[in-house]
């Protein structure tokens, strides 16, 4: 098959779905198939590279999303190409303009994040006040909401890596497209040596958010401190904006009072950096208040990571079967979970042994590409 994938997160630029991307195109271009990624510009590399065996076109800005230029651009690439089909994000609701034309291969548009579904919207109100002013940033930024409700819903195939944000779409009365179905996110199997600090490390990684539960996080420490002062809570990301609390960043730091020395906050991180964080790591938390199916999760576990996961978005499904944990970050439930791995290095390792083993065997490229040309063609 020859897929074109058109997104303009691509590393180095974007986030998780940029990742998603990367490792997705990664895998169908092992399994033999010809692939292109068409994205956005990114400083000192060149326009046309070839990653592997992933042709990768860097012809856009972010400025130019959802513009017929790029739609063009994206259809002389797919003709270019001999594309049996396009892949575009929900999120921004990039593909709708392409979705319009009418001359062009079937759109797949996968499900990562959006903000037609308050599940997500709403993760990154803190405070209910914060309501109101992300719903008055919604009518600011209707044209990317309006993108991607017309993605989701006018999407030729609509696939989605966890039920769970099918059935919240559902719950909430959204209109979906008629062919849809579910395929998870791949990662690369490592080899890798897992090794912990000498001193308690906990890892959370993911942007300064509100959403990526940092709220929780001096409850957390209050419950662990007691029992091991020497403990430390690294934070791997970027800061980022709440209305209404500008700098989360800013607002952590005050948060957190007389907690703030056993947190580390350590930036963003490239990828060796990334290695040692997880590393040193004892367990990894993902105390989301939302998340579809973090490729941070996806990390952990191929690095044998114990995890404690909140229970809102596609975690559960990602880890069902395994010996780490899913708790209400809300709740005394989800520091006890940590407090219980902390203590006991048998339980660390038979926890992260078990996601390991699932990762390997659910999510391996090989396995999630064949899925995913399955699902994809059958309803060609």
């Amino acid at each position: 098959m020859n897929i074109l994938f058109f997104c303009w997160e691509y590393p180095p630029n974007g986030s998780g779905i940029g990742r998603y991307v990367e490792e997705m195109s990664d895998a169908l271009s092992t399994a033999g198939h010809s692939v292109t990624v068409l994205t956005s510009r990114a400083d000192s590399l060149p326009r046309e590279s070839l990653e592997g065996s992933v042709r990768v076109l860097r012809e856009f800005d972010r400025t130019e999303l959802r513009s017929m230029r790029v739609a063009e651009l994206a259809l002389g690439v797919a003709r270019d190409c001999k594309a049996d089909w396009i892949e575009a994000a929900d999120h921004w609701g990039e593909g709708s303009s392409l979705l319009k034309c009418r001359r062009r291969p079937p759109v797949v548009v996968k499900m990562h994040y959006n903000d037609v579904l308050e599940a997500t919207r709403y993760s990154q109100a803190w405070f209910s006040w914060q309501r109101a002013m992300i719903d008055l940033a919604c009518l600011r930024q209707w044209r990317a909401i309006s993108g991607e409700r017309y993605s989701i819903r006018h999407a030729d195939i609509l696939l989605a890596p966890c039920r769970r944000i099918l059935d919240e779409a559902e719950k909430q009365g959204v209109h979906l497209a008629a062919n849809r179905a579910v395929v998870p996110n791949t990662i690369q199997p490592l080899r890798w040596k897992n090794a912990e600090s000498q001193k308690p490390k906990v890892l959370l990684v993911g942007r300064l958010d509100i959403g990526k539960g940092l709220p929780y996080i001096r409850a957390m420490l209050e419950d662990l401190v007691p029992f091991f002062p020497e403990l430390t809570i690294e934070i791997a990301g970027g800061d980022s904006y709440a209305r209404g609390l500008g700098s989360v960043k800013k607002w952590f730091d005050k948060q957190l009072g007389e907690m703030r020395e056993y947190v580390k906050l350590l930036g963003f991180l490239d990828q060796r950096q990334m290695d040692e964080a997880y590393q040193r790591a004892w367990v990894v938390i993902a105390p989301s208040r939302w998340d579809t199916f973090p490729q941070t999760v996806l990390e952990a576990m191929v690095r044998s990571k114990a995890i404690v996961s909140s229970p809102y978005g596609g975690m559960p499904e990602m880890l069902e079967g395994t010996e780490s944990v899913i708790a209400d970050p809300e709740s005394r439930d989800f520091p006890e979970a940590v407090r219980r791995f902390l203590g006991d290095s048998l339980a660390r390792a038979k926890a992260g042994k078990s996601v390991c083993d699932r990762v390997c065997r659910e999510y391996n490229p090989q396995k999630v590409a064949s899925a995913y040309i399955d699902k994809v063609c059958s309803f060609l």
